[in-house]
């Protein structure tokens, strides 16, 4: 099993996943995950950096590398990461599930949706092997 998140994406899936409430082992799992997201999110605001200093002065190019650089994707995966990403998945079920009440708008909801997606749950993929 594997995740994978746009780098623009990171930030609000973050944000959400630290927010929701997981217990006992599956949160200390899903912080795994969120560590390394962390880490990778850092990572991308050095680059973004960088590409703002390599094409200041060349606003065009500038939004064009940003654009694409914004699109490339983290992955995270692994035996290290596969308790943490198990938990998230089945949070990421039982949320969008008819019998969850819970409502999200905004950031969640978008985040939710990410993750939703990057899961592939619903899909006609869907890994229920898991």
């Amino acid at each position: 099993m594997k995740l994978e998140i746009k780098n623009i994406d990171l930030a609000k899936v973050i944000a959400f996943l630290e927010q929701t409430n997981f217990k006992g082992l599956q949160s200390v799992n899903r912080s795994k995950v969120t560590n390394y997201l962390t880490e990778q999110l850092r990572e991308v605001v050095e680059g973004e950096k960088t590409i703002r200093e390599d094409f200041k002065n060349d606003k065009d190019k500038l939004e064009k590398e940003l654009r694409a650089y914004f699109e490339q994707k983290v992955t995270v995966e692994g035996a290290n990461y596969l308790a943490g990403l198990t938990a998230i998945k089945n949070k990421i079920k039982e949320l969008t599930s008819e019998e969850c009440e819970q409502e999200f708008s905004g950031d969640d909801a978008y985040a939710l949706s990410v993750l939703y997606e990057a899961f592939n749950l619903g899909g006609e993929n869907d890994e229920n092997n898991d």
